[in-house]
Parts: structure tokens; sequence; C-alpha cells
């Protein structure tokens, strides 16, 4: 990191080998991470930051569900550069040739498929006004509408704005050294903008998704919302079919088509995270590891110590010490 009083800046180049840690690892966002899909997570984030203009580029190596906000005063606009099949932002579909936008004001939820890398800008609201004029409020609504949003351009638009960004994290092309100059500050912001606003002005709303995608988003949302609020009593298929009034059929058609799982899977993996996530913090010396995993509704030890291996790569006890120390 860098300070002056002309040319302050930030910059940080961050390995992680944990979900929750890669959510903290972006500055002033408060984000929650759960990891999805099975096996040792790796991530990266590469973070630059300078006159209120955020740009930065994460690397996640597992399905993961992402949810939180952004810092305040912010729009935030994100370009997938690889992903694995599609992801899922706020119930919509997310595409290698799409964008997710949303407001600092709107909490986001994302779904990333298994490899997802992605570049993004987070800019002030009145610098993007400004870069949007002059039909700035009327493209701001049509952008950033009351919810967060998939948009779509021409292909080359994106993949221009697309460059642009990946350039910056290019080691060949780019020292981070360099903004120190506030002339270096001047001319990434001012090419960075330009690309943004071009971009913004010719996006337009992604197709919306059928009746029954959004239908079937919402039983999803229900069934997690239920069970993450009831932790103290471990939530059975047949608890979230009659809290939901739907078959069994129905919630396994629902978890398969939004996040291609089941529901036993899905519900499993969130619960496995929580664990993870209280063995990261520090523990009275009384507190064992088995009663953590009873709080989360774990009582076969054997088969919870197996199911957190497959899904994290090591065993709880290896989570604790690592942390602990």
């Amino acid at each position: 990191m860098s300070h002056s009083a002309a040319t302050q800046y930030s910059f940080q180049n961050r390995i992680t080998r944990d979900s929750d840690e890669h959510a903290e690892a972006l500055k002033d966002w408060d984000q929650v991470y759960d990891q999805l899909s099975p096996g040792n997570f790796e991530g990266k984030v590469i973070d630059l930051r300078f006159k209120g203009l955020q740009i930065f580029r994460e690397t996640t190596n597992r399905s993961v569900s992402q949810s939180g906000s952004s810092w305040n005063g912010c729009f935030v606009v994100g370009i997938p550069v690889s992903m694995k099949g599609t992801g899922l932002f706020a119930r919509q579909v997310l595409t290698h040739d799409s964008m997710l936008t949303f407001h600092s004001d709107q909490e986001f939820s994302l779904t990333s498929p298994e490899y997802f890398d992605v570049v993004a800008v987070a800019i002030p609201e009145a610098t993007l006004l400004n870069a949007l004029n002059p039909d700035a409020h009327d493209q701001l609504r049509h952008v950033f509408p009351k919810a967060p949003t998939v948009m779509v351009a021409e292909p080359q638009l994106i993949d221009e704005l697309r460059s642009c960004l990946l350039s910056i994290f290019d080691p060949a092309s780019f020292e981070p050294a360099l903004l120190r100059y506030p002339q270096v500050q001047r001319a990434m912001s001012s090419a960075v903008i330009g690309h943004l606003a071009e971009v913004l002005h010719a996006s337009s709303h992604a197709p919306l998704p059928t009746r029954s995608f959004k239908g079937r988003c919402h039983v999803v949302k229900e069934a997690t919302d239920y069970a993450l609020s009831n932790t103290s009593e471990p939530i059975t298929v047949a608890d979230l079919c009659q809290k939901l009034n739907i078959s069994r059929r129905m919630l396994n058609y629902c978890f398969q088509e939004v996040l291609d799982t089941n529901p036993v899977h899905y519900l499993r993996s969130l619960r496995l995270n929580g664990v993870r996530r209280e063995l990261r913090q520090p523990m009275p010396s009384n507190t064992q590891i088995r009663d953590i995993a009873g709080k989360w509704g774990f009582w076969h030890l054997p088969r919870f110590a197996a199911e957190y291996r497959a899904l994290f790569g090591e065993l709880p006890s290896e989570t604790a010490r690592h942390w602990r120390n």
C-alpha cells in the first residue's frame, strides 16, 4: 500500500485458502461465502483502489454461495472472465457474455459455478452520473433498477471493457507502483470509466427467466432461509416440504434446476460451512468440536468428520488447529 497527499492508493494481491478468508479480502465489503462443491478451496483476490474507484479481480475454484453488500455510495458492475457453466445472480442466470449490476443500497446474492473468474468495478455514484451525462439519471434507472440485475450488451463492447480491466492486472502491462503518479490515476480512471459508460449506454436487461424458473428460485430461497433460521434443530426434507406445502419431488426439481444439486446436499453444505465458520473463531478451552457439530445438527460424529473432509479437504480438527495457531 502506498499513500501521499496527492496520490493515495491501495493495492493487494492475495491468495486465499478458505471461503470465509476470501469473503473478507475485499476492503469495506460485507460478505458471507459458503463453499458448495467439494475439495480444497483456492482463491485469489487482486484489489486496486484510488480516487474512490475500486477495480478488482477475484477467482474461486469451487462453487460458492455469496451474499452481502458493497461499500456505501457506489454502483458495482461485474463481468465474468471465465466460468464453468453458468451462475445464478439475484435469481437470474449469469453467463460469460453478461454482466451483474447492483447498487450499494441493495444486498446481492450469487451462486457461482465450480470455477469462476470475474473482474469488477465499484464506482462512486457521482462519478458514474457525471460519466453518463446528459441522460445520466434516466440511464441509471435503466441499468441499476430497484434490485440487482443481469445485463447484456453487444459482445464486442463487453469484450473491450473486460480487456481494459484485465490489462490492469497483467504484470506485463502494468505495475501498481505507477499509481503514485497522479497522471497515471487520471489516465486509468478515464479509460475504465469511458469503457464502462459506453457499455452501460448500450446495455439492456437479460431475458427474463420463465415463470416456472422464478417460482423455483423462490422455493429454493424460502427453503434455505428457513433452514438457516432454525440451526438449533436439524431441518429435514420432510420439514421443508411441510413448511413450503410442496411435494418432495417438486422440492428436488426446484433445487436441481436452480442450483444443479439436491436439497439434502445443499443444506448440509450450508451447515458444514456454519461449523467451519465457528472453528475459525477463538473458542473457550472447554468447547469441543463435537459441541459445535451438535449445535449445527450433526450427531453422527464419524459421518460428520467424513462429510466435512469431503467438502473442505481437511478434518475439523485440522481447521481448528490451523486457525488457533
